[in-house]
């Protein structure tokens, strides 16, 4: 029955959107087009297009808070991956990859500290990549390759976009196929042996430019910059993407787009233990250590840790993720609206391991214990995902309207394990135990939305809309516990290896989450040059089941949002000023808090707010001079609920500390820092007739931020403030050629960007230190 409902709804697609095509007779002014590149803005005072409402807009145009970013302004800032954009847009914020190739995304103080250490719970934040949506985390930790723009658009989007978005929505659009012969191949050599490759071919199949094709490749290979105390690089990864497009014009009113793409990444992330675990017992450096540890007391040798790049880790720290995606998206224009299908499949395939304490500590074997665990990976396992989905849209424009309407359906398959937690000095005499847990979860989901503005007049303007959706998850989950070494004491009791300590019974539940979100924006636009907007919007994000923990399910998650904002350009275009304030009003916020025996649960906390004010500018003071510039103060707080936290200062390794609730009334939501910001100046010159010259500075910095919901009066689950400056000199020439050097991290500022949560103590991962690199591009 799926199969044919698979089938019938692509064949619907197809069939809608090839009626009309022979008739046809006029291209609608707003119908689906290539937009002209999203950015910063130029140099020369282009405008930014942008198409977060699904049609070729005008930044400025645009009654959302929204920011884009071209693929000239992703080289000049040398991003590699969504990771490099935390503070470069206002109240965005991306955790580093900790923890098996999951990198979340934070906007506006929403989206867990984390992260994707739950894989069933769902995003706020929403990514789409060429129009259809990522379910999962994993887009923020790859190379962006070949990549056009990067649209951020923040607050609920579920009236616009397919998937459901409680907190904001990524877009990222990649190269389109060009009707004339195009390429380009760069390559870059950086600190800590960071070597990349990239380009791409496009151009057209046929004498007519009816068929067009665009193939593009990336490939990296990163040492990272932690050395591990047996010699090994930590922190860096291999990734090698291949992407082929191809685009067929049947008529000048139809376009076919078929996208697929292959992805691999390995990485090995540097992991490192924060608190106090000096009295740990090891079998060489410290065998009469107490094994008491100190969750929340900062170990007193941080900061030579990290000066001196060294991390120590006794378990292969990895990450081994493969990603395929296959899209098919056409646009049909008709006389009176454009008809938009998307039909997308997408997997993933995890393996990972990490090193849960983050210490290279052997614990000696204990007696009567037989056999050697100090290799044994305290944590590791495998993800399978996979998701399919089939959205369509009626995008149309009138007099006096302006609408969308649409609907998708999508499913969803995760499977889960075997997962093994060890804890090698936990279980009978110390023999160590392991956890083993199988889960599996499928998501299916049904939604409509709409959205249409009226013009009152030409300056002033309503949108109202609204989103249905309708979701379905079945999940089981099954675990157990056994030992890992035999211990055999004097007398009768004998426990061999693989004793089962624990085995309860399985979980097979699901469950029906339905939702109605509505959105009403009120514009006013006098002229070009400036607009003020009002809007009132809900945002839903269903519940889901835990794979860790004792509690199985956590419930939906609402929001109410409150904006406003105000867009300016003045002195014909040289200066350019967006501002937005927000009021959020959460119930049932999904937090994802750790687990002491190991793991991320998923519970909610009752109410929390979030206000704030954001701003960003672009200057254009002289020819050839830019100044870009956001800030962001962030206000985001819980007003009401409990959770479950490590109440004790101190517990012995191998047990499971006490955990109980704590009421988390006016603590701070995870990163969400209390000030965000940075800038970028650049400037560029002739130097003769056929090279430019250009140059740029950039800084970014936030202030504290936390990363665990509860405990906020310790400092392991705490970032100090930071700031980064960057800069990058090129000389291009019309040749096509371009040669760069650049620099990151110029001040070298090390600070914590993810800490989590593993056997109940804070391991984080670290920013990436002072590095330099060239860059060399041809471009035909």
């Amino acid at each position: 029955m799926l199969g044919k409902f698979r089938l019938a709804t692509s064949v619907a697609g197809a069939a809608l959107l090839c009626a009309g095509a022979a008739h046809a007779q006029v291209q609608n002014p707003v119908a689906a087009q290539p937009a002209a590149p999203a950015g910063t803005g130029a140099s020369d005072g282009a405008e930014i297009i942008v198409t977060a409402q699904f049609r070729a807009q005008r930044l400025q145009d645009v009654p959302i808070a929204v920011s884009a970013i071209n693929s000239e302004a992703l080289q000049d800032a040398h991003v590699r991956s969504l990771e490099d954009l935390s503070a470069s847009v206002p109240s965005f914020s991306v955790a580093a990859n900790s923890n098996y190739g999951a990198a979340p995304l934070s906007i506006r103080g929403v989206g867990g500290a984390n992260g994707g250490g739950n894989v069933f719970a769902d995003e706020p934040v929403a990514v789409y990549f060429d129009g259809a949506v990522v379910s999962r985390p994993r887009y923020a930790s790859l190379d962006l390759v070949d990549v056009e723009s990067v649209e951020v658009l923040r607050g609920p989007q579920g009236t616009l976009y397919g998937r459901n978005s409680s907190a904001g929505a990524v877009l990222l659009k990649s190269g389109a196929p060009t009707k004339d012969l195009y390429g380009y191949i760069e390559g870059s050599a950086g600190s800590y042996h960071d070597y990349r490759v990239r380009g791409a071919l496009s151009g057209p199949l046929d004498s007519q430019g009816h068929l067009l094709a665009r193939l593009a490749v990336g490939y990296s290979d990163y040492d990272g910059w932690a050395r591990n105390y047996n010699g090994s690089h930590l922190g860096g990864s291999r990734d090698f993407l291949i992407r082929g497009t191809l685009q067929a014009e049947p008529t000048d009113r139809l376009t076919l787009k078929l996208i697929g793409e292959y992805s691999y990444q390995n990485s090995h992330p540097a992991l490192l233990a924060i608190s106090d675990v000096s009295n740990l017992r090891d079998e060489v450096t410290n065998p009469t250590g107490s094994n008491v540890l100190l969750p929340y007391t900062l170990r007193p040798d941080l900061q030579q840790v990290l000066k001196d790049q060294r991390v120590a880790l006794n378990v292969d720290t990895f990450t081994r993720t493969k990603g395929r995606t296959i899209t098919l998206q056409g646009d049909q224009v008709f006389d009176w609206a454009t008809l938009t299908s998307i039909t997308n499949y997408r997997d993933w395939r995890v393996r990972g391991q990490l090193d849960s304490d983050g210490t290279a500590v052997n614990p000696p074997t204990p007696p009567f214990v037989t056999g050697d665990i100090s290799n044994v990976g305290d944590n590791g396992g495998k993800q399978f995902e996979w998701q399919w989905s089939h959205e369509m849209r009626l995008a149309g424009s009138g007099h006096h309207f302006d609408w969308v309407a649409g609907g998708i359906y999508f499913e969803e398959h995760l499977g889960f394990g075997p997962f093994t937690i060890f804890n090698r000095l936990a279980g009978p005499g110390g023999a160590g135990t392991a956890a083993t847990f199988k889960a599996d979860q499928t998501t299916t989901s049904y939604a409509f939305f709409g959205n249409i503005t009226y013009k009152f007049t030409d300056s002033l303007s309503l949108t109202v809309g609204g989103r249905y959706s309708e979701e379905r998850k079945h999940f089981t989950r099954s675990f157990g516990v056994t030992t890992i070494l035999p211990f055999d004491p004097p007398g009768p009791v004998v426990f061999p290896a693989g004793s089962t300590l624990a085995a309860p019974p399985d979980v097979a539940t699901r469950a029906k989450f339905t939702d109605f979100s509505p959105r009403v924006v009120l514009t006013f636009q006098p002229d070009r040059n400036f607009m003020a907007y009002a809007s009132y919007s809900q945002g839903f994000k269903s519940g889901g089941f835990n794979a860790f923990g004792g509690s199985t399910a956590f419930r939906p998650e609402g929001i109410d949002a409150y904006e406003v904002g105000m867009k300016l350009q003045a002195l014909d275009r040289k200066l350019t000023v967006n501002t937005a304030a927000f009021y959020y009003d959460y119930t049932n916020l999904q937090v994802r808090t750790p687990v002491p025996s190991g793991g991320v649960g998923i519970e909610t906390a009752d109410k929390a707010r979030v206000k704030g004010v954001e701003f960003e500018t672009t200057i254009r003071p002289l020819t050839g001079l830019q100044i870009n510039g956001n800030l962001t103060y962030l206000d985001a707080r819980f007003t009401a609920g409990a959770l479950s936290a490590v109440l004790v200062n101190s517990f012995v390794a191998g047990s499971n500390p006490a955990v109980g609730l704590e009421d988390i009334a006016g603590n701070r939501l995870t990163r969400a820092p209390k000030w965000q910001g940075g800038a970028n100046v650049s400037y560029e010159t002739a130097a003769g007739a056929d090279n430019t010259i250009r140059a740029s500075l950039g800084v970014r910095f936030q202030s504290s931020v936390f990363f665990l919901e509860t405990r906020q009066d310790a400092d392991t689950y705490r970032a100090k403030a930071w700031g980064e400056l960057d800069a990058r000199l090129s000389l291009a020439n019309r040749a096509g050629w371009e040669l760069a050097v650049y620099g990151k991290n110029l001040t070298d500022n090390r600070h914590l960007s993810q800490v989590s949560s593993l056997f109940g103590l804070p391991v984080a991962a670290v920013n990436e230190p002072r590095r330099y690199g060239i860059q060399a591009r041809y471009s035909f």
